[in-house]
């Protein structure tokens, strides 16, 4: 039997018992005096399927897990190691104890010392249980044997498949489960970014703009915009950071499966896979870019930038920055920025299943017992105490709870005092268990699960590219897209017709109808299966 199949029997099977529970009135959500969870439906418990926040006390369905003491190693990211990384270690690890008798041994990492001390740790077979991975390494590591297929052990990994539901399946390669995304948003729609004093004071409102890539003329609004800013202020600029429109494109407005190298074009609405860069939606935005820059709307570095939006936009210089957005992208960029700003919509969301696996929680061949390394992860989509630990830190000294049960700083703390901060929520197991961070709506998980539960499909969904054949043409035309993309999505070519055709004969020449070529014969057989 396909183990895909399994997964969806094994699914039906937990939502059935799950609903049999509710019918009779129990609760399996861990209480906030057991590391401070969300319950179900108060604090936005709501997940990825019908049901969320369920404990992970019982992960196959026949009792308390007993990890016999068992440590378990998991490695995380950090936006920096403050001074209380220390006492939360220690409090993962009594919470652990307390739920699933397992110690753990936390390795915080950076992102700027994430990829090379990861390279080192699974070379030379350090000890590791659990760890973040990101689409572009998931072949190499299932080659190298560096990780485990996570369908061997479903059956510890049951509030798990819960927690996802369909999404589940986004984590296979073939018959192999790489391993489990995140709680967060499912599509990326591109939007704008602006400063909310500047936008108010011009006189403008949300509600005048309706940008659609199905009307380019829709566009205009952004150029009146940033033309009025201009205007009013001429020593700030309009647009800034490191995003553009036509850069971050393929992977907003088309099904990329995986990497820009062919596409399902219109949010994935066909199974034909085709050049996007060949496109006349590429070469409008990349127009689009040219009169931003030609006007000096946009910075005169964008094309070179390091410095993201958000770092540009708290320097206080730049009234705007275009990124991927979501529900709450106005209260995340608040703390980032500490301008009030509003979001302009440049285009839907559509739920492909690179917005689902592009980065995945896996298991390491490493891990020493790999039943109770499962166990492990099982418990870290289904404890709420342990994702607001990783998340905000320890409760009562980085961290209370309001009036409304939202997360907040504690009195007389702030962003520059507290000891333990990341708001790295899109990277965790599951934020959806825990608490939202004060700003936020009280129900924002449930508007998260309507945002994904209401997006176009697209028609690959679930079906994740192998790029092992085709291994050496990735690596050139990647080459090739870091040589040309961001030169033309900026505008800062001279011949913007001559420059898309040379960049389209780089690619051809490096390989891209032979990674085309392997994509749909690898998605008609697919389909195929789906039947």
């Amino acid at each position: 039997m396909n183990i895909k199949r399994v997964l969806s029997l094994v699914l039906a099977l937990v939502l059935l018992l799950g609903a049999f529970a509710a019918c009779s009135g129990g609760s399996g959500s861990s209480s906030a005096s057991t590391g401070g969870s969300a319950s179900t439906g108060e604090t936005g418990g709501e997940t990825g399927g019908e049901t969320g926040g369920e404990s992970a006390e019982t992960p196959a369905g026949d009792g308390k897990v007993d990890g016999e003491g068992y440590t378990a190693n998991f490695l995380y990211l950090v936006a920096q190691e403050g001074a209380d990384q220390q006492k939360v270690n220690e409090a993962v690890d009594a919470l652990a104890m307390e739920e699933i008798n397992m110690h753990v041994n936390m390795i915080p990492m950076t992102f700027g010392t994430y990829s090379s001390q990861l390279s080192v740790m699974l070379a030379s077979n350090e000890a590791l249980d659990m760890f973040p991975a990101y689409a572009s390494s998931f072949a190499t590591y299932i080659e190298s044997q560096y990780i485990v297929n996570l369908a061997d052990y479903l059956d510890y990994l049951q509030g798990t498949v819960e927690v996802f539901g369909e999404d589940a399946n986004c984590g296979y390669i073939g018959d192999f489960l790489v391993g489990f995304s995140q709680m967060k948003e499912r599509g990326y729609p591109t939007g704008l970014v602006v400063r909310k004093d500047i936008f108010d004071e011009l006189g403008f409102k949300i509600e005048d703009f309706n940008v659609r890539p199905s009307d380019y003329s829709s566009f205009d609004q952004i150029t009146e915009l940033f033309a009025a800013v201009k205007e009013a202020h001429p020593e700030m600029i309009c647009l800034d950071g490191t995003g553009v429109i036509a850069n971050g494109a393929p992977l907003s407005y088309t099904d990329n499966l995986g990497d820009d190298f062919g596409v399902l074009e219109n949010y994935g609405q066909t199974t034909t896979i085709t050049n996007y860069f060949e496109s006349e939606q590429f070469k409008k935005f990349c127009e689009i870019g040219k009169q931003w820059y030609d006007a000096g709307y946009s910075s005169q570095d964008i094309a070179v930038n390091q410095d993201s939006g958000e770092t540009k936009l708290r320097a206080g210089n730049a009234f705007s920055f275009i990124c991927y957005v979501k529900p709450n992208t106005n209260i995340e960029k608040l703390a980032q920025t500490g301008y009030e700003v509003e979001v302009i919509y440049m285009g839907d969301a559509a739920k492909s299943t690179n917005a689902v696996n592009s980065a995945m929680f896996v298991m390491a061949n490493a891990a020493e017992d790999k039943v109770k390394a499962a166990q492990f992860m099982n418990w870290t989509y289904t404890s709420g105490g342990f994702n607001d630990l990783i998340n905000w830190g320890v409760e009562g000294v980085d961290w209370v709870l309001d009036d409304q049960g939202l997360a907040a700083y504690p009195d007389g703390v702030d962003a520059t005092s507290v000891g333990y901060h990341n708001d790295f929520g899109w990277i965790y197991p599951n934020q959806f268990a825990g608490h939202p961070w004060t700003g936020n709506p009280v129900d924002i998980w449930d508007q998260y699960r309507v945002y994904n539960s209401e997006m176009a499909k697209s028609m690959a969904f679930g079906f994740t590219f192998n790029s092992t054949p085709v291994a050496n043409e990735e690596a050139q035309l990647v080459n090739v897209e870091n040589e040309y993309l961001k030169d033309l999505s900026a505008g800062v070519v001279d011949d913007l017709d001559a420059k898309i055709q040379e960049f389209n004969d780089a690619l051809y020449a490096a390989g891209l109808q032979k990674v085309m070529d392997e994509k749909q014969a690898q998605l008609d057989a697919w389909l195929a299966e789906q039947g």
